[in-house]
């Protein structure tokens, strides 16, 4: 493949579609070149606006498509709409025989990686690829309009060393196609449902989706660890933003915790020294609930609708836990569900039902400004009312059916787009309005995780599989080593059992929620359980001073693995200080003491000082043993962990 991550200037953003049956590149358009991109106006009116970034650092383009009637009529039909249509040049495949048809014939042939999405499974995010030969189409989307369940919107598109990273940005129904030819692939990404047909009323205005695409001839591990860059440089926490330096460290707790039982586990929890800097209040805290334990109050929470602190658990309206945790430089997150409408409870604004309206949960009917507004005065003011450092918002309902029910004949995916639009428009409103407010993008535990809403949020609770009761420590080790090669900013939930090691660095990547003290009943209570309060203390101030780390470069020291006969062992390296940790597990079921692993990143000419963790060890090596020879890392017994630190 050509090496198009050299060229330095602006490129024309790929975009096809078909406008009353004719293909775009045939129309006779007015073409307008733009300091950020280019207008097309055509020969009706109808006026579309590719708008690009380009990042240079990191060579990624990125670019969304503005659509604008300024007419007094309709505009003509559009279909088969996708927003991104680049074709790339790939070196020819020889098609196997017969007799060497298996998967190792050609290690480095033409191949397409998915990305899984946060299906509440213990390998979510996790990468397979498929292979595809001269003629081979790879078709690929999301799943009920949720952009990050079934399959995530990342591929990898891979042949040798050489390859395109794409990342679609959508928030919704979102979907893609790699089509093989001899020497090329022709990628292309879109709205499903849009590329049915919809013409644009006269004076509408709106945007589609966008897409992200980095070139790269060096390497998968390289161009990931480019890709960590870019998405580091987007988003919304990092070195020197407003929004927190890293992904909060909190403490999780049930919204029906009465106050002044909430405060006595914060002060317990100050007087150990455990260093959280959020609280973290979940669902349950609104009226009209009554419930006082841990069963009825996780069968009551879905009853949604009613955004007023509710008062039989709150008197105070939690301003006495607000001032009370910032008096100790703990800020404070609330969980809300804005887009969810539970009818038992009354609308308090205009839903939109998929054909069913006897259903109990219809969808907020953002897609209309009035809503839009009402959504972002409510929660505009309940930030202010509970001096929120983190909003969180959810969304425990599937939206895909709710928009093609309300669609109009020829305005198939319209009542998505503008949903989306809104969407956007209300997160961005608070982000405006709010410098140091960080969002946290929920949705059902990652089924929202997408270049649009990780540029304006973080996934402080990335699957829902962590809600299982101290989830499975090897699912936590897979998810932290897929979900690394797309999002370097992204927290997990942990617990509610502490006290084993291997188990909590695990969980390690750069936000955490601990579980142990998260309901009302009194098992709940601080040191009820008898937690190991010392080893907390340890292994939280160790996690908290390194966790910075899991934001920087990541290597796979072992391929990744399912198999609990296997090592995991991975490196964060942070190039700009020449330092960095390698966290290693020896799984249950895993016969071998040691492995070797090649280290990178590093620079050949200096000598690296490494500190294990536990004995305190210390030793040296030069970048260039440690990159060519490799690393010996050793667990002495099965179902064990190492931490190393290096400078």
């Amino acid at each position: 493949m050509k090496n198009e991550t050299e060229t330095s200037g602006a490129v024309t953003p790929g975009l096809s579609f078909l406008y009353d049956g004719v293909p775009f590149a045939d129309l006779e358009k007015q073409v307008e070149t733009l300091p950020d991109g280019v207008r097309y106006t055509l020969p009706d009116g109808l006026v579309v606006s590719s708008i690009l970034r380009f990042f240079p650092d990191e060579r990624v383009y990125w670019w969304v498509n503005r659509w604008e009637n300024p007419t007094d009529h309709d505009s003509g039909l559009v279909t088969e709409l996708w927003d991104c249509d680049v074709t790339v040049p790939f070196a020819p495949d020889v098609r196997p025989s017969r007799r060497d048809r298996q998967d190792t014939w050609e290690p480095k042939s033409f191949r397409v990686y998915e990305t899984k999405g946060a299906n509440v499974t213990q390998d979510d995010y996790s990468a397979s690829y498929r292979r595809l030969w001269d003629g081979d189409t790879f078709k690929t989307s999301c799943q009920a309009g949720r952009s990050g369940y079934d399959k995530a919107p990342f591929l990898d598109i891979n042949r040798n060393e050489c390859g395109v990273l794409l990342a679609v940005g959508w928030t919704g129904q979102w979907c893609a196609e790699v089509q093989r030819t001899a020497d090329a692939a022709r990628i292309k990404s879109g709205i499903q449902y849009a590329q049915k047909g919809f013409r644009m009323r006269p004076g509408e205005r709106f945007r589609t989706s966008s897409a992200a695409v980095m070139y790269y001839a060096d390497g998968q591990d390289e161009a990931h660890n480019r890709w960590r860059r870019f998405m580091r440089k987007i988003s919304p926490v990092g070195p020197g933003k407003a929004r927190g330096e890293q992904c909060p460290f909190s403490a999780i707790f049930w919204g029906g915790i009465p106050s002044d039982r909430l405060i006595g586990r914060w002060s317990s929890i100050f007087e150990a020294g455990f260093p959280f800097d959020t609280c973290w209040i979940d669902a349950g805290w609104y009226e009209p609930l009554r419930s006082m334990t841990t069963a009825s109050q996780t069968a009551d929470w879905p009853n949604v609708g009613r955004w007023e602190v509710n008062r039989s658990y709150h008197p105070a309206g939690y301003r006495d836990v607000v001032d009370y945790l910032h008096a100790h430089g703990v800020g404070f997150m609330v969980w809300f569900e804005p887009e969810r409408i539970h009818t038992t409870v009354g609308r308090w604004t205009k839903s939109l039902d998929a054909g069913k309206p006897e259903a109990i949960d219809q969808l907020t009917a953002l897609n209309e400004d009035e809503v839009c507004d009402a959504v972002i005065g409510m929660v505009s003011d309940k930030v202010k009312e509970l001096s929120l450092s983190v909003y969180r918002q959810d969304c425990n309902i599937a939206p895909l059916s709710f928009w093609v029910h309300n669609d109009e004949p020829e305005r198939s995916g319209v009542t998505e787009i503008k949903y989306i639009n809104n969407l956007y428009r209300f997160w961005d409103t608070l982000l405006e309005r709010f410098p140091s407010l960080l969002i946290d993008n929920c949705a059902g535990g990652g089924h929202r995780n997408d270049i649009e809403m990780l540029s304006r949020a973080v996934p402080l609770w990335r699957s829902d599989y962590q809600c299982t009761w101290d989830c499975c420590p090897e699912a936590n080790q897979m998810q932290n080593q897929a979900a690394a090669w797309w999002i370097p900013y992204a927290g997990i939930g942990y617990g509610p059992t502490l006290g084993d090691t291997y188990s909590f660095r695990s969980a390690y990547c750069n936000g955490m929620t601990v579980r142990t003290w998260e309901h009302v009943d009194p098992e709940w209570e601080f040191g009820a359980s008898g937690e190991p309060v010392a080893w907390a203390k340890k292994y939280f101030a160790e996690y908290n001073g390194i966790r910075r780390y899991f934001a920087q470069d990541y290597y796979p020291l072992v391929p990744f693995s399912r198999e609990n006969g296997s090592w995991c062992a991975s490196q964060y390296h942070d190039p700009d200080t020449q330092s960095g940790v390698i966290l290693a597990f020896r799984r249950a079921a895993c016969p071998f003491d040691s492995v070797t692993a090649k280290l990178s990143g590093l620079d050949a000419a200096r000598t690296y000082t490494f500190t294990d963790a536990d004995t305190g060890a210390v030793f040296s090596a030069s970048g260039r043993e440690l990159m060519s020879g490799g690393l010996r890392l050793v667990i002495g017994e099965a179902r064990g962990s190492l931490l190393l630190k290096y400078e």
